[in-house]
């Protein structure tokens, strides 16, 4: 913990992988913006300038924070990560105070307002916010970055390892929390948690994309070119293997594109977001997974598609399926770096009218069939060759074909495993919030201290009546954990 050595993986500015590229040219569209929000509570509220050192220690050990993403001149190809060489902590570290009596809902609306902000594309895009004032006396801090950054099992393990299992006592760095607002370049907050300028106006900049030098980005291209025809000189020259490769390309684009018919309740779309949270018991999920002989996350997935049954039933909409989307982790336990690691994978999530374990038994089946079309290597392929589709299209193209594609998005992240301390303040509780990539809805699981919470990102034009779905969602899990 004392040490300077930055952890492997995460100091060396370079290209972005495929995956990495894709969540940073959907940033473009409103209605894809690819943020990741992260909310943990605390058991008291931290001393500012601790949180402070802390976050600047944290960036030591994380060069990545510092670096900021360079695109290519026709946003085809791979951007790169390069220092930022106007870094300054305090553009990314804030602190905001809730409007008194600040409870869950005033929580919830600050999660959904920085959600929607983009970053400024010339800086590193992460911010960390401690939030004081809720419930009183205690706190939380809000943490927020591009997916291209990194997903959630990169941030995890990285957080894992900075943060200690004890309430620190001689070592600020392995703390995380704060110092007085004035001399730090933040600005004050108006009672909602906006940031205004001097004359009262709330402040809002614009900035231009930093772009690569044409050399480097003709060098990519360059580099790009090569490796094509490398491949296919091998694909040729091994007409066999090359028939397997397209063959398991083949089979991951049939199972992604397989015809689903949407939900006719769903189909409003927004940028708009609401966020909610619904907690169960870990070690229930575990006993009624066990029961029905599935795995935990596919009994999380049937309490949420059992929760879609209740919604649409209430609705008098009889529907049998809603596409569904669900991120796999690809990653190796050695790969602990910066970067998005994962696939995905799409079923027909059964919402029809059947008892609770029919539900598991085929969710389970329909989600151990589409992991076995997955291939990491064809995936990888997939996600580099679709870094050289003009960034124009991931802006006015993409986003309408995953609208009418995915209904969806079911997501389980990791929790810590272990009792963790930020700032010299316990975590006594997170929440996870996942981006919906055009979806109606992202659903993501993550488990604390025994306790799986639900962070959920509704879109409220397809979801119209959010409080009827959370409570269609705790009627679910109560159901399916009693049994």
């Amino acid at each position: 913990m004392r040490g300077t050595r930055a952890i492997a993986g995460w100091s060396s500015p370079g290209p972005m992988n495929g995956t990495d590229t894709l969540f940073w040219r959907l940033g473009t569209n409103p209605g894809t913006r690819p943020h990741v929000t992260w909310l943990w509570y605390l058991d008291r509220t931290p001393d500012w300038s601790t949180f402070l050192d802390g976050c600047r220690w944290v960036t030591g050990k994380l060069p990545r924070l510092t670096h900021r993403v360079l695109d290519t001149p026709v946003r085809a190809g791979t951007p790169a990560w390069a220092p930022d060489p106007h870094f300054r902590l305090t553009r990314h570290v804030h602190r905001m105070r809730l409007p008194e009596p600040a409870g869950p809902r005033e929580l919830l609306e600050l999660v959904e307002w920085r959600n929607s902000a983009d970053f400024d594309p010339l800086h590193p895009p992460w911010e960390a916010t401690l939030v004081e004032g809720y419930e009183q006396d205690r706190a939380a801090i809000l943490l927020k970055w591009h997916h291209s950054v990194g997903d959630a099992v990169t941030i995890v393990s990285a957080m894992s390892r900075l943060l200690p299992d004890a309430a620190p006592t001689d070592q600020p760095g392995a703390d995380l929390s704060g110092a007085d607002l004035s001399g730090t370049g933040l600005s004050e907050a108006d009672p909602s948690g906006r940031p205004r300028s001097a004359d009262g106006h709330a402040t809002r900049r614009t900035a231009p994309v930093a772009r690569l030098p044409l050399s480097s980005a003709a060098h990519g291209i360059t580099d790009g070119t090569r490796t094509l025809l490398r491949k296919t000189a091998r694909w040729l020259t091994t007409p066999r293997a090359a028939g397997d490769g397209i063959r398991l390309a083949g089979r991951a684009a049939a199972q992604l594109l397989r015809p689903v018919a949407r939900s006719p309740l769903l189909r409003g779309r927004s940028s708009a977001i609401r966020c909610g949270v619904v907690t169960v018991p870990l070690a229930d999920l575990k006993a009624a997974g066990r029961a029905a002989g599935v795995s935990v996350t596919s009994a999380y997935i049937s309490a949420v598609l059992d929760a879609f049954h209740r919604y649409h039933a209430h609705h008098g909409v009889n529907h049998r399926s809603v596409a569904t989307l669900v991120p796999v982790n690809v990653r190796e336990p050695f790969e602990t770096g910066a970067g998005n690691i994962i696939a995905s994978v799409r079923i027909a999530g059964p919402i029809g009218d059947m008892p609770i374990p029919a539900r598991m038994a085929a969710v389970h089946s329909a989600i151990a069939e589409a992991r076995g079309a997955l291939v990491r290597d064809v995936h990888t392929a997939l996600a580099d060759l679709g870094s050289w589709v003009p960034g124009l299209v991931h802006r006015l193209v993409l986003p309408p074909v995953l609208r009418s594609g995915i209904d969806v998005v079911v997501t389980s992240v990791p929790g810590f495993s272990r009792t963790t301390f930020a700032a010299g303040a316990r975590v006594v509780d997170a929440v996870a919030w996942a981006p919906r990539g055009g979806a109606a809805a992202n659903l993501s699981m993550a488990s604390h201290d025994g306790t799986c919470a639900i962070g959920t990102n509704l879109d409220p034009a397809a979801v119209t009546d959010t409080g009827l779905f959370h409570h269609c969602l705790e009627q679910s899990l109560h159901e399916l954990t009693t049994g």
